[in-house]
């Protein structure tokens, strides 16, 4: 019988760290890190420039989730990637590190004692000793845009990670390696979970259930090779799977809203009504512009352009929630114009929250996503306010010399209805298993699963509100920030 101290379910940002760390802590202790997808084996998967077209031609890194139609999108059924493969979404996201701003941790601190700001600095700090951060080169392009976004009204700011603010005009971070060549980097690839003797790293296995005794989580079910296999828990079982799969897999396991799993027949190990509750997403944007045939548009081996503009739906530079990133048509499988430029407002904070619940008992079926996008009051205007950011700043006279017109949203169009029509998910998803001092949230402020023992999810569901920031940074700093708690608690 397979038994193991810890088992880390998921090889992606946060279950690489984790089993990482514990491994460096003590060697004599024995952790299986499992994960349902497979070593990424295409050079082009490593290529920063080639991140777009990743993401849409590797369905084989993919979960292939996808939401219900969107009522408030056109009734449209986004497509919701999310990665299947060691590395997890590291391997097909933008690369972009952003850590989030202060105000939204110290938020979290109100509602988690023990993750405001001072907390996790620290967490992030550690987890860039090993993830390198680079900073984005501007060239003339990108030094006029920021003429434009100065004109426009913002102020620049020399580093977005360290400043006291978000606010204003700034050279995206990139966590990518220059040596010897531009390479995406993954917590897999630069933590090594594989380099220690004491981790079992089993790919191309895809977890069915958490087995428990009672209420105490004693193993795992999981599927390889076609066959079914269990392997068991001496300490402790840690969901790394994201905030779709995590949520589906405690549902799966008995552990949700006792309702809900009923219609399932599905045995009820911890009624946990909120879990898979508070899905929430970004969405994002765009306006477009087209460059004088005349010029030369730059091709940005980052994939997307070394800039980011942070700016605010509410006429204040202390509470931000747009971040836009900027691309250029030379960005490899974009679809648009080679001669044209964007920016593309990712809308932050909206009020409109999701679920992620299950359509069966049958592990292989996709959970059903309900993001329930702009179905909150307020957060189509936010959206209108960041599209016209986006449309002022291009249309500034700092980028005379490249814009040739405006492309979209066409000059006159109804801006909402272009929105309903084209903003898209930009990946952010999180929530799902919110972490809380209250009794209604799915994990404590350890990350424990509430009315279970042996059980703790680490990995951007336990995000107990949304962040300013893509979740990349953040889900690293509570993988770092977890394992400690849990190292502590064996001291």
């Amino acid at each position: 019988m397979e038994k193991y101290d810890y088992i880390v379910v998921g090889a992606g940002s946060a279950g690489s760290i984790v089993a990482s760390k514990l491994a460096a802590h003590d060697s004599s202790i024995s952790i299986l890190l499992i994960e349902a997808g497979e070593t990424p084996n295409k050079l082009q998967m490593w290529t920063p420039s080639d991140w777009f077209e990743v993401l849409q031609n590797c369905p084989e890194i993919e979960w292939g989730y996808q939401s219900v139609p969107q009522p408030r999108l056109n009734s449209r059924v986004i497509q919701l990637a999310q990665a299947k493969v060691l590395g997890g979404c590291a391997l097909h996201n933008g690369m972009v590190y952003v850590r989030g701003s202060i105000s939204d941790f110290d938020a979290w601190g109100k509602v988690a004692p023990g993750w405001s700001w001072n907390d996790v600095l620290p967490h992030f700090q550690e987890v860039e000793q090993t993830m390198k951060v680079i900073t984005g080169e501007a060239d003339e392009f990108i030094n006029d845009l920021f003429t434009a976004a100065s004109q426009y009204g913002l102020t620049y700011n020399p580093n977005y990670n360290t400043s006291k603010s978000q606010y204003g005009y700034a050279q995206f971070q990139f966590n990518v390696t220059n040596s010897p060549n531009l390479t995406r980097e993954t917590t897999y690839s630069t933590f090594r979970p594989d380099r220690y003797e004491n981790i079992t790293v089993l790919s191309q296995a895809f977890v069915t259930r958490i087995i428990f005794e009672r209420s105490v989580a004693v193993g795992i079910e999981y599927i390889k090779d076609h066959q079914q296999q269990c392997a068991y828990v001496q300490n402790e079982v840690i969901l790394s799977a994201g905030a779709i799969a995590s949520p589906k897999i405690l549902m799966l396991s008995g552990v949700g809203d006792e309702n809900e799993l009923k219609k399932f027949g599905i045995s009820i190990v911890a009624n946990v009504p909120e879990v898979g509750k508070n899905f929430h997403d970004d969405l994002f944007v765009s306006a477009g512009f087209s460059i004088f045939p005349s010029r030369v548009v730059p091709f940005y081996t980052y994939g997307l352009a070394p800039a980011v503009i942070f700016g605010c739906t509410e006429n204040s530079s202390s509470v931000i929630d747009i971040e836009s990133s900027v691309g250029v048509g030379t960005l490899k499988g974009f679809s648009g114009p080679k001669h044209s430029f964007w920016l593309w407002p990712n809308i932050m904070h909206l009020k409109s929250t999701g679920t992620v619940t299950l359509c069966s008992s049958k592990p292989d079926d996709a959970p059903l996503v309900d993001p329930r996008y702009l179905t909150a009051s307020g957060d189509i205007e936010k959206c209108k306010t960041a599209l016209e950011l986006g449309m002022d700043i291009g249309n500034q006279p700092g980028l005379s010399q490249w814009r040739e017109k405006q492309i979209t949203p066409a000059p006159g169009e109804d801006l909402e209805s272009y929105i309903r029509e084209t903003a898209d998910t930009t990946q952010h998803y999180c929530g799902t298993c919110r972490m809380g001092s209250d009794e209604d949230s799915v994990v404590d402020t350890e990350l424990k699963v509430r009315s279970t023992s042996g059980l703790r999810v680490i990995d951007s569901s336990v995000f107990p509100l949304p962040i300013t920031a893509n979740t990349a940074a953040a889900t690293m700093m509570i993988a770092n920030k977890g394992t400690d708690i849990i190292i502590r608690s064996l001291e």
